[in-house]
């Protein structure tokens, strides 16, 4: 029994064992290695280009922000300083309302004085007749010297 393998029978098995190897390697392990680099390279690529995706939309963003924020700043001092303008307008027109309405309201009171006056005296004329009148219906007689 023979313990060691044959080495003419093991030589002719090896060649055709390194022949099959270096097809496989040029065939299909060279490729698929350069295959699975370029999409590694692919990927890191694309990761590379996304982080600076990122990096470009924060800027975008912070630079939106800044002006959104700027924007804002000038709409309130421009609200701000439309509704001074328009509370001065306010003011000035109430203040004209004011007057005018003072002015009328002394003509009113005016008015109203010497309508009294006039009412006080007619009053005062009719009462002196109504009261002679009604002297003379309750006496039956005219009263003459009473009247004035």
């Amino acid at each position: 029994m023979q313990i060691l393998p044959n080495p003419t029978i093991v030589a002719l098995q090896i060649v055709p064992f390194l022949v099959t190897l270096l097809g496989l390697y040029f065939i299909i392990f060279k490729p698929m290695l350069g295959y699975l680099a370029g999409r590694e390279d692919a990927i890191s690529g694309a990761q590379h280009r996304a982080k600076d995706l990122r990096k470009q939309l924060a800027e975008r963003v912070s630079d939106y922000e800044q002006r959104s924020a700027a924007a804002r700043a000038e709409l309130q001092a421009m609200r701000a300083q439309r509704r001074a303008v328009a509370m001065t307008e306010a003011q000035a027109v109430l203040a004209a309302a004011r007057v005018e309405v003072e002015a009328q309201t002394a003509t009113a009171v005016g008015q109203i004085g010497a309508e009294a006056a006039q009412a006080r005296a007619a009053l005062q004329a009719n009462a002196a007749a109504l009261s002679a009148r009604v002297a003379a219906q309750v006496l039956g007689r005219p009263l003459s010297g009473l009247v004035s």
